[in-house]
Order: structure tokens, then sequence, then C-alpha cells
């Protein structure tokens, strides 16, 4: 029992000649599919993951901006 082997070639970018494909597309309808979208949670988490890391590092390290100042001046 043999199968043929399965094949997949990337799908055409074109929009296809179906119905409602002529609608304009607004800022409105990008704005809703951007918040909809199932992306939105994990890139915010990654964003904020690192604006803490940053503020973390900023906390721990305040003279920081002089050492590097210092480095600079060779």
């Amino acid at each position: 029992m043999s199968q043929a082997p399965i094949v997949r070639r990337p799908q055409s970018l074109e929009k296809s000649s179906g119905h409602y494909v002529d609608v304009p597309e607004g800022l409105l309808s990008r704005f809703i599919a951007a918040v909809a979208s199932p992306d939105l949670p994990v890139i915010a988490a990654f964003c904020l993951t690192g604006l803490l890391i940053t503020l973390s590092v900023i906390e721990r390290f305040p003279d920081y901006g002089a050492l590097i100042e210092q480095w600079n001046q060779f």
C-alpha cells in the first residue's frame, strides 16, 4: 500500500473573486482585525516582559550610564 506524497504549495496572495472581496478595507476594519487577532496577547506579554526587565536593570544599576560614559572617553 503506497500513498501519493503530499505536495504543499504556497497559496497565492491575490484576492479571490468571491463575494465581498472588492469592499475597500478601512482603518476601522484593520483595527478590529488587529485587536481580534490571537497573536495580540502574546505580543503584548512579550513587550511587557521586556519593559519590566529594562526597568529592573535601570533600578539595579543606576550609575551604569556614567560608567559607559567613562569607557567612551578612551
